[in-house]
Order: structure tokens, then sequence, then C-alpha cells
């Protein structure tokens, strides 16, 4: 059998606990005289203990009783426990106790028998140690200790991380990326908020705006307004003049914000016709002043259709003060103009 480690049973190794890990110590075997090597183990009885950590490996062996026997924990995919059949060369020949031995004594206790000195009476408070983890909550028990956990923790010390993402908490298309004892969420679009449940306020309404050029008396303004109607000649949309082939329109958020989504509601159906699909190639940036407002947002193809909204999600999450639409060919009709994001 391959040792991939070797444990104290009863303190013939000493378990060390040190910076929230346990630590194999032989000193104490080789102070006494008993083995220089592991190698040097002589004849054991086998015991199969099908559990789950070093830890209770540990405690199955007795790892708070003092012994002279040696009885070690082997890591070989199970736990195997081995004790030494017989006494070792005790310098003390007094009543011997040991754990999973196959021999009795009526002076032992609880559930004790021959192999280690002391009759095994007193029970140790295996939560002086603070053996439990992450902020959990240790309770002595007979012999052992338990840990309760905190949430996102799991395992006998609570060492254990449990995928929280598993569980799907982030909504409305939010990422989720698992972290010691937690999770975060990383929102698209127009939500924010620890779960991606709350609505980002539309930071555009009301705001400063202006165009490359203006149709008539079509402001810019009008693209900010909250008048969510699409009827250009009713409701008055933003347009550029239609000889502008370089048109734009930029908007002062008067804050810089880390910009998640943009939403465009374009032009209807109205007195003069279908023209929604002269919406197309349009190119959202975003700049901390006004002059300069080149940094990627988004794009959208199109052509766009009659009273469409348009999502353009910004990725990258650009910061910046103004948000800029342009296009390179014709006019720019936009009937409403939505802004989101998050204050920086």
């Amino acid at each position: 059998m391959k040792l991939l480690a070797v444990i104290s049973c009863i303190h013939c190794f000493t378990l060390i606990y040190s910076s929230g890990q346990y630590i194999l110590s032989s000193s104490y075997f080789t102070k006494q005289g008993y083995v220089s090597d592991t190698t040097d183990l002589g004849v054991f009885a086998v015991h199969k203990l099908e559990i789950q950590s070093l830890v209770e490996c540990a405690l199955q062996c007795g790892t708070k009783l003092l012994c002279n026997a040696f009885d070690l924990c082997f890591l070989d995919g199970l736990y195997t426990c081995r004790f030494r059949s017989g006494q070792a060369n005790l310098s003390n020949t007094t009543t011997q106790c040991e754990l999973y031995g196959n021999t009795t004594n009526k002076n032992c206790h609880n559930g004790a028998l021959l192999g280690a000195q002391g009759p095994c009476e007193i029970n140790t408070d295996e939560c002086e140690n603070d053996p439990c983890l992450n902020g959990a909550t240790c309770t002595n028990t007979p012999g052992s200790f338990n840990c309760t956990c905190d949430a996102g923790w799991t395992g006998i010390i609570c060492n254990e991380d449990i995928n929280k993402c598993l569980d799907n908490p982030c909504h409305n298309g939010g990422t989720c990326s698992n972290n010691a004892g937690s999770f975060t969420c990383t929102c698209t679009g127009r939500f924010t908020g620890a779960l991606c449940n709350e609505v980002l306020p539309n930071i555009a309404l009301g705001k400063p705006a202006k165009q490359s050029s203006t149709k008539s008396d079509y402001s810019a303004a009008y693209a900010v307004d909250g008048n969510r109607g699409t009827n250009v000649a009713v409701d008055k949309c933003a347009h550029t003049d239609d000889g502008d082939r370089n048109p734009w329109w930029s908007v002062d958020l008067q804050a810089v914000y880390s910009i998640t989504s943009i939403r465009i509601l374009n032009r209807g159906v109205d007195i003069n016709g279908d023209w929604s699909y002269r919406l197309r190639d349009v190119t959202v940036t975003v700049g901390l002043t006004g002059s300069n407002v080149n940094t990627p947002c988004g794009f959208f193809a199109g052509p766009g259709t009659a009273s469409q909204l348009v999502v353009i999600d910004c990725p990258t999450l650009p910061q910046g003060r103004y948000v800029k639409i342009s296009k390179i060919t014709e006019y720019l009709t936009l009937c409403e103009v939505d802004v989101f994001g998050v204050p920086v």
C-alpha cells in the first residue's frame, strides 16, 4: 500500500493545529525512541474507517489521548487506522487502554481497550483549539466535536467552500462568480443590485442634449423628454437636418457613470410614411469630456423597424459623463434615448 500521509492516532505522533491547517509532527515518537523512520512500523492490525476528512480520521483514532503504544492513521484514498498488535516497549506497565483494539480490561472507559496509558475516562474539550474554520461554531461532544458552519461553507471543520452559483442566484441575465464563502453577480443592461434584481433609473432623462444639426424645430432635447410616442409629426422626436451625412446626437449626464446599456426608441409610421429603416449603422460611444466621446460602447447594424426599441448593451462598462450616438449615412431621428449606468 502506498502511504500518502501518516496521522497520529493517539498522540504517538502529534497532530498540531496551526494557521488554519493540521501539521504532523513526529517529535514525540522520535524522542521516546520507538520509531525513527515511518517505514519502521512493526506489525499492525488493520481497521478501515470510511470517513471524509483527515481531521475526522485522527479523531476516530483518539488524538486527544496520551499513549505509549504506537497507533497510526494512513491516508490511502480511504482512511486506515493501524494499531500495533500487543504492547510497545513500555516503561510503564500499568493499565493500558487502546481505542479500537481487540482486547479488554475492566478498568478502561469510554470504549477504550488495551494499549494506551490510563483509564481514558476524562473528556477533553476539542473546541479549545478552535478546529472549526471560517467563523463556524464549535460544540464539544464526548470524545469529539461538531462544527456548525456559516452560510457558504461545509465540511467537518467548515473548510469546504459551497459553490453558490449552482443555484443560479443572479437574475435578469446576470453572471455569477463563486467566491470563498460567497458569490458575486455581474449585472447587464438596466439591472443592478447584489442579485441583479433592481432596475437602474434612466440617467439621461431631462439631461442637456445636443446634435450635429437640427431639422426645423426637432431639437435634441426631444430625445430625453420622456415622451414615448413615435409619430414624428405629432410627438416631436429629435431629428438632424436632411442634408447631414455625418449626423450625431449626444447627452451630458452631468456625472460620471459606468455605462451598462443604451436604448433607442425608433420612429414609427406617420403621415410621411415609414422611414424607420434609416436607423442603421449606429455607433454608441462614451467619454469623460464633450470633446472626446470616443470610448466604444456598442453598435446597431439595423435596419430599424417602426417604433422598435433598440437595445445596445455595453459589455466593457465604459466610464464617462457623455454618451454619443452617431452614424455615417443620411440623417438621424431619435424619438427617445434611455441611458443606464452605475455612478462611479
